[in-house]
């Protein structure tokens, strides 16, 4: 993981046997942070957790005391032959999307919760309202890993703007943070809302604040100005740290102060903002626009 989190420490030559398949290179298995290993699959975590892991078939098995949403879990997994996308097996087997990078011959998954495993092959999508758009490759990164769908099967709503609700959805998901549902907003039914674990998840971090302390307003639509807030906030919670930074082009940031300028200033350093006269803070963002912020904001992280 990228920024302040512990860096795994990586020594030593992994020793080769039956269970364990040859690698094309000498692979160095981290250390001070392993709790389990399995003959595909390394377990580590910076802050001790205790960790049980297991392989049986195709699945990927962790169980670990995580603390909470801050406190995740690193997974290395070699592919050895498995291909396609790796997601997580939710209840009732449906499959959801898992933070991780792909480096080729084996991938290194961020978990914020216990979790089963699964490389599976993606079902393509056809959007025809993606095809000549610059937001087009990330739609199609996110929506491969399953971390978006379209409004029909042939369309995107690429310029279809985005309620909180499905805001929250969307970055919960791409960090595959754990869902804690919210108690606090009298607008949200635990029960019966599908959005409600992915707002309390990020409010437990500090991303994503309610419109007052009882309300969230989940209809709502997002601005770009807040957008881009609750990514830097992301980046914050998961301890990203942007080194250099470069002047804003835009003519309509003069008065944005604080947190806000700050996040403005990391989200355009890393490239998740469009150079342009103007930023447009307040306008509604694009599920289009925001396909690119977020696929931005993951490679930043590591998560992607």
């Amino acid at each position: 993981m990228k920024g302040k989190i512990p860096k795994v420490v990586l020594i030593g030559m992994l020793g080769l046997s039956l269970a364990t398949p040859i690698q094309a290179y000498a692979y160095q298995e981290p250390t001070n942070y392993v709790h389990m290993k399995t003959p595909n699959m390394t377990v580590y975590s910076a802050y001790g957790a205790t960790i049980n892991a297991s392989e049986k078939g195709d699945i990927f098995s962790i169980k670990a005391d995580i603390v909470n949403n801050g406190q995740p879990l690193e997974v290395e997994i070699f592919k050895n032959g498995q291909d396609g996308v790796l997601k997580q097996v939710a209840k009732k087997g449906v499959m959801e999307p898992v933070a991780y990078r792909d480096l080729g011959d084996r991938v290194i998954v961020t978990l914020h919760n216990n979790a089963e495993l699964k490389f599976v092959n993606p079902q393509p999508n056809y959007f025809r309202d993606t095809g000549h758009s610059a937001y087009s490759t990330y739609i199609s990164t996110l929506a491969k890993r399953g971390i978006v769908q379209g409004r029909t099967a042939n369309n995107f709503g690429i310029n279809d703007s985005l309620t909180r609700a499905q805001f929250s959805a969307l970055l919960a998901r791409a960090f595959s943070f754990q869902q804690v549902q919210p108690t606090q907003f009298k607008d949200i039914d635990a029960k019966k809302s599908w959005y409600g674990g992915y707002v309390g998840a990020l409010h437990s971090l500090g991303i994503i604040k309610g419109k007052t302390q009882e309300l969230f307003d989940p209809n709502g639509k997002i601005t770009r100005q807040q957008a881009i807030l609750m990514l830097g906030r992301t980046l914050d919670a998961v301890d990203f740290v942007q080194e250099e930074y470069a002047v804003l082009p835009y003519r309509d940031t003069y008065d944005l102060q604080g947190e806000t300028l700050r996040h403005t200033e990391t989200l355009y350093a890393i490239g998740a903002l469009d150079y342009n006269e103007n930023l447009s803070p307040n306008q509604y963002i694009t599920r289009g626009e925001f396909a690119k912020m977020l696929v931005v904001t993951l490679e930043a992280a590591g998560r992607i």
